[in-house]
Order: C-alpha cells, then structure tokens, then sequence
C-alpha cells in the first residue's frame, strides 16, 4: 500500500493509541504503536519515522527524558516531535519546561480527537519531508551550515477581531512583535493577500461567524503564496465537529473559551517556532540551486540535476512504498511565440515561467525546466490526485497572467496543459517521466 507518511506513536494510553492509528491509517499513513519509552526509542532510532507523537503518561521513562534522548541523537534531532497531553496532565509543565527541555514542535491537548490530530500534525509532515529534501538536493553531498532559529523579536502576527470580548492587545507577544490587526473578513483578506509576509495568524471569533472563518481560512490555503501560513483561532463555545471542520478548512491550532490568553500565547509562539524552521530550511533548499545544478535565476533546476535527483526519489519511494508523483507542464504558447517573434522572446517568456513556477510550487517540490516549452515538478511524499490539484491551481494563476515580452507589443496569455503520473511498480525515470507527458491534458 502507498503512504504519504510514517508516524511512531508512543503512549501508555491504549485506547487512545487506537483511535489515532485506526485515523492515520485511513488517511494513507503507516504507523507503529508502541507502550514503552525504551522500546519506542530503539524503533525509532532503527526506523528513523517521518514524526514522533509521544504520550505524556509513559510508565518507564518521562516524555521530557524520551524527547531529550531523541534530541541526542544526530540523525532524530531534526525529527518533528509531538506530545500529546494525558488527560490530567498540566500543559503548564511543558510550559515552564519549555526552554530547559528540548523544544516539541507541538503539544497536543487530550481533549482534542483522532480526527483533528491528523489534520493538526500535517504542517510537521511536510517539514520531514523538506528536511529529507535538503539532504537529496546537496550537490556535494554536504549539508549547508544551517543560520539560528531563534525567534525575531520582531516577528510578524496578523490579528483578526471578530469577538470583541477577547480583543487582544499589540503587546501580546512581545513589544517588538509587528502586529496588523483587522475586524472584518473583507478587511483581513486585503491585509492578508497584500504585500509581505505574517508567521502566524490569529483569529479571535464566535461561533456566529464561524462559517466565514472557515471560508477565509478556506481561500487562504488555495493562495499559492500562503497555503503555509500558521492559523491560530480562538472560539467560545466551540463543539468539537466546529473544531473539526476548521481544521479541514486549514487551521493549525483551534482553541475554545477555557484557553486562556496564555495558552494562546504560547500555541501562537510555537506556530511561530514551527514557520521559523520551515524557513529555515526552505532557504536553504534554494542555496542548493546553483549553476551546476540549475538556473539561478529562473530558480529551476536543469534536467540532468532532475533526472539524477529523481533516481534517487524513486528508490526512496520504492523501499518505503511512498507516494511520488510527477507532473509534466506543456506550454504551446512558447511555441507559438518562437514562430511568431523569435528564439529572444520564446526564451524571455520562458524565464518568466519558470520564475512564476518556482514561486508558486511548495518549497519542497522540485521544478525544472526541460525546453523552452516543457516543465517537470516532482511532488515528494505526494498522491496523484493532490498533485493534479495542486498543479490546477498553479495553472489557474498562470492562465490568468498577462506577460510582458520585449518586442512583443501585446499581453501574452498562455494556456498550460498538465500531465501528472502517480508512482508505479517498476518504474524508472524515464518511464514515469514518458507517463506524465502522455497524460497532457
């Protein structure tokens, strides 16, 4: 069976554990149960999972002294660990600890079902997946030294007011945090879409309003520029299928009106630790992108660094039975324009989308271009459905586009027709590649 995923689950809680494997199962993960802290450990050393879900209530060993060992280990110390609280356990604990423990990358509350979970810890899957990228993309097969991920003092939130009753100040987080604020829906999407970029979002609302936030939210996830940006939203009087359907709208973090403001406090400041990573990484996924492997400045590699980067995908795919899926993008305009105003302007409108494409694509997937016409997208730890979303969306932005080409006198519109190719038993590079392009459509 294809998965997208591989999650260690680590709790005393049998029940529980239960619940949550039989969610994850269903939604394309592989998982492995485990009840003991030393056993876990091993496994996960062996295994190396793509994340790590701890209970709070081991018997044999803390969950504090479980993460501090992964944290130990060179190859986990980058591995995205949760914790999920036990029922009578004191959220506080991790709190006060949180600076003298190795840092989570998400605490979850027991109150919070199988269901929730599995939406809550996506973010932590794709930054597994884009640490397992940078170290496919080293053209030296070196790691890049990586700079602090200390959180900015002056890092940026977005506040959007729709329950006046628990109207936050701008010194929430931190006198030098940037802090736009909006009251209404329409306000917060101009704030939002426009220039620059937020590392957390938090929303203050009721459940009166609830159906627009999840439409918001909702929009916001389609942006091909802030399907990443951290949700954080706060709602009195919320039942849990409310909370469930904002997580499936693209919220990170859905809390009620028994969450304190220092409870969102601190969730806000760990979405902030958790888009710090994924820009940690993301550039230095881009210092990969050089003239010996691509286009620097088109920001796409070449075909010779894909073909080379996909042979290693497919193994990867193969012995983990991972999904992979490969898109082919056609552009019969660039052709058209060869005939029309030559090789300068076919080229020049070419460079244009590849820069387009590059910005729009998740930072993990990989583009090149392979001629003036053709693109190919690897789409790592991906089905072949998402990835024909994905790509759908990217080519709606694109046709809606008028590029400007020198000594062309007119908008050029183009039309892209996408390929995409799930992963298949028995493929090579050259036949999933062949599979894409002959699924143009």
């Amino acid at each position: 069976m294809i998965n997208i995923g591989s999650l260690c689950i680590v709790s005393a809680d049998a029940e529980r554990c239960a619940s949550i494997r039989n969610a994850y199962e269903n939604a394309g993960y592989i998982i492995h149960v485990f009840s003991n802290g030393e056993e876990a450990l091993a496994a996960i050393c062996h295994n190396q999972p793509d994340v790590a879900l701890i209970g709070s209530n081991l018997d044999d060993i803390s969950a504090f002294e479980l993460v501090s060992r992964i944290r130990a280990t060179d190859a986990l110390a980058r591995m995205p660990i949760a914790v999920d609280m036990a029922e009578h356990a004191h959220l506080d604990d991790w709190r006060e600890g949180h600076d003298e423990y190795p840092e989570v990358n998400d605490i979850l509350p027991h109150a919070l079902d199988a269901n929730a979970i599995v939406f809550r810890l996506q973010p932590l899957f794709r930054l597994s997946t884009m640490e397992a990228e940078l170290v496919l993309r080293q053209a030296n097969d070196q790691i890049v030294q990586r700079v602090s991920e200390q959180i900015d003092d002056a890092s940026r939130c977005f506040y959007l007011s729709l329950n006046p009753a628990q109207n936050l100040p701008a010194s929430f987080l931190s006198e030098n945090t940037f802090w736009e604020t909006a009251t209404s829906i329409s306000e917060a999407e101009a704030v939002v879409t426009g220039p620059g970029f937020f590392d957390v979002a938090v929303i203050d609302t009721n459940v009166d309003n609830l159906d627009d936030v999840i439409q918001f939210c909702s929009d916001m996830r389609d942006n091909p520029r802030l399907f990443n940006l951290p949700f954080l939203i706060r709602a009195p009087g919320l039942s849990e299928e409310d909370a469930r359907g904002l997580y499936r709208a693209g919220a990170n973090r859905v809390l009620t009106a028994e969450d304190c403001d220092e409870t969102l406090r601190f969730e806000a400041m760990s979405l902030i630790r958790l888009q710090i990573s994924r820009n940690v990484v993301r550039d230095t996924l881009r210092r990969t992108l050089t003239e010996a492997t691509g286009h620097p400045l088109e920001s796409v590699y070449t075909e010779d660094f894909l073909r080379s980067y996909l042979a290693k995908r497919i193994d990867i795919a193969k012995n983990g039975r991972r999904a992979l899926s490969v898109v082919h993008l056609h552009l019969p305009e660039a052709i058209s324009l060869l005939e029309e105003a030559g090789e300068e302007a076919c080229n020049a409108l070419s460079a244009q989308l590849a820069r387009w494409l590059s910005r729009l694509i998740r930072v993990e997937d990989l583009a090149a271009r392979i001629s003036s016409s053709d693109f190919v997208v690897i789409l790592p730890d991906t089905q072949a459905s998402e990835a024909q979303y994905v790509m759908n969306r990217i080519a709606g932005v694109l046709t809606f586009t008028d590029f400007a080409v020198h000594n062309v006198f007119r908008p050029v519109k183009v039309w892209p027709l996408i390929g995409v190719s799930g992963i298949e038993d028995g493929d090579t590079v050259d036949s999933i590649l062949a599979r894409a392009k002959e699924n143009l459509s």
